[in-house]
């Protein structure tokens, strides 16, 4: 009777096991409003492109495998390739 116990509870910790490692990876959303702006890199004003109003850029926060989601709204009045 000891084994059938046994048997059951594997089978439980089993099913627990593959129903909790079939998760999606997660997704990671972003805005950025791309735009002129005056940067002072050493000390020194100048026009620059900043992204949401910073100069550089905000920071992206992910691991291996996220799915990044990165909306670019271009509001220069040139085209703008980010690569």
């Amino acid at each position: 009777m000891a084994g059938f116990y046994l048997v059951v509870l594997l089978l439980c910790v089993l099913a627990v096991i593959t129903t909790t490692t079939v998760a999606e990876d997660p997704y990671r959303f972003f805005n950025w409003n791309v735009t002129y702006g005056d940067i002072y890199p050493l000390g020194v004003r100048q026009q620059g492109i900043l992204i949401n109003g910073q100069f550089p850029g905000p920071d992206i926060h992910s691991v291996t495998n996220d799915n990044l989601i990165i909306n670019v709204f271009n509001s220069l009045d040139e085209p703008f390739l980010i690569s």
